[in-house]
């Protein structure tokens, strides 16, 4: 009941966009009940919404190892890698070559594509579906072939009634 209770704070910060306090008593829920892995699933979001791709990682895996099944720590362990990786790949570039052009381009494509992902998982939390699918198709013109950009597509257009698009993109 503890824990639930500092979750259920953590969730109020996070809707506030006060991530540091989201966070404060996220870690409280998992110090309380360190098993449960909705609350590591939460900790990773708020990381993530902070910048911590690393540190979210390590989160989001915890939460995939604490319970297999659960969808959004696979998302969110998804977006860590995308992020890490990219992100170096294309900084590594513009140290061996600062002017280049199209390693400038994609770093801005990366953080276009994760900025799109953060509206998306805080429009889902919403349950505002239609936004959803409008950012994963703005995230799939730069990510076309990204499944999970797909798959969150599908299940919104789903949840919105659209189950022949829902199937077409599935």
């Amino acid at each position: 009941r503890e824990a639930e209770s500092f979750k259920e704070q953590g969730n109020a910060y996070y809707a506030k966009k006060d991530y540091n306090e989201a966070y404060n008593y996220y870690t409280k829920a998992i110090d309380t009940c360190p098993n449960n892995a909705s609350y590591y699933g939460n900790r990773a979001a708020t990381l993530m919404m902070l910048g911590k791709f690393r540190e979210a990682l390590g989160d989001a895996q915890q939460s995939v190892r604490l319970d297999d099944s659960f969808v959004r720590g696979h998302l969110r362990e998804g977006k860590c890698h995308l992020s890490l990786a990219a992100s170096r790949c294309f900084q590594r570039v513009l140290e061996l070559d600062h002017k280049n052009t199209q390693a400038q381009q994609e770093l801005k494509n990366a953080s276009t594509v994760l900025e799109y992902e953060k509206i998306a998982e805080v429009d889902f939390e919403k349950r505002d579906f239609r936004k959803v699918v409008f950012c994963m198709d703005r995230a799939l013109e730069f990510a076309p072939a990204c499944h999970r950009f797909k798959i969150l597509k599908a299940e919104c257009l789903a949840l919105l009634g659209r189950y022949p698009e829902a199937q077409s993109v599935a």
